[in-house]
């Protein structure tokens, strides 16, 4: 169970990961996490499409949009899944959990600030491989281009399951 802190103080855990994969994700939320916070508040848009994420604030969205991301969880709806069914993601937003469309735009407006702080995380996954000997060294020319790689793969995947959904049968 991890849980991103991403105000002004150190990122935080639930509990001392337990498992092997529990350690990497701890890395991972804490890459996303500090990333997060060095974006200029200035620069973020944070898109209020319902009440229930009125109070969900914009470097939250954007690290759980780079958390999500970096783990291959890359359309809207399965974000959003993901959040109902992870204990440790859902902390990040409490009650205030965003609707796809909510993502969607907001991916769209601070793609800029997403693609850093997938690049932050990207760069960690590379860390950690270099740190067990399966990386020479992090390739910082791959790390951006695969964040923008994954960015386009959740446009791509929203763009599918938006199709399926006015193509849908009865509609």
């Amino acid at each position: 169970m991890t849980a991103l802190n991403t105000g002004t103080g150190p990122p935080c855990l639930a509990h001392k990961p337990q498992r092997d994969g529990e350690f990497e994700a701890w890395s991972l939320a804490h890459a996303v996490a500090a990333a997060a916070r060095k974006v200029d508040a200035g620069i973020l848009t944070l898109v209020d499409r319902t009440k229930a994420t009125a109070g969900l604030g914009a470097r939250t969205l954007l690290a759980l949009l780079a958390f999500c991301y970096a783990r291959q969880v890359y359309g809207s709806l399965e974000v959003v899944a993901r959040l109902r069914c992870d204990e440790g993601l859902r902390g990040l937003c409490g009650e205030l959990l965003p609707d796809p469309d909510t993502i969607r735009q907001f991916r769209s407006e601070n793609r800029e600030a997403l693609d850093f702080c997938l690049q932050a995380a990207l760069r960690c996954q590379a860390q950690e491989k270099v740190a067990q000997g399966l990386l020479a060294k992090v390739n910082e020319e791959r790390v951006a281009e695969e964040a923008r790689r994954r960015i386009t793969m959740a446009m791509f995947k929203d763009s599918m399951d938006l199709e399926k959904t006015v193509n849908a049968p009865g509609r």
